[in-house]
């Protein structure tokens, strides 16, 4: 089981489903590249993703997670609740 630390998302529209997302250890630039349907999976076999708030150095944890917006049913991720915006998934930046 390893972890990884989440630095950067792409996503997609409408509902800004991630698609992909990356991780490394410089909060500036990923060294690997993840679709959904992989990181998924390792959550499954017990990996932990998770991201850090630049501000606070607070971390959040990231969990299997499927849209319930209108019927939607896309399987994704999402951060887990906390009182820290600056770790949430959506406040990451844009993989390049």
């Amino acid at each position: 089981m390893a972890s990884h630390r989440i630095v950067c998302v792409s996503t997609e529209h409408p509902h800004r489903h991630i698609t992909k997302l990356g991780t490394g250890i410089m909060a500036d630039r990923h060294t690997r590249t993840w679709m959904i349907k992989e990181v998924r999976e390792a959550l499954q076999d017990g990996d932990r993703f998770y991201t850090v708030s630049p501000g606070t150095g607070l971390e959040a944890h990231v969990h299997a997670d499927t849209c319930d917006i209108d019927g939607c049913t896309v399987m994704t991720i999402r951060s887990g609740a906390d009182a820290s915006r600056g770790n949430n998934l959506d406040a990451l930046a844009e993989c390049g």
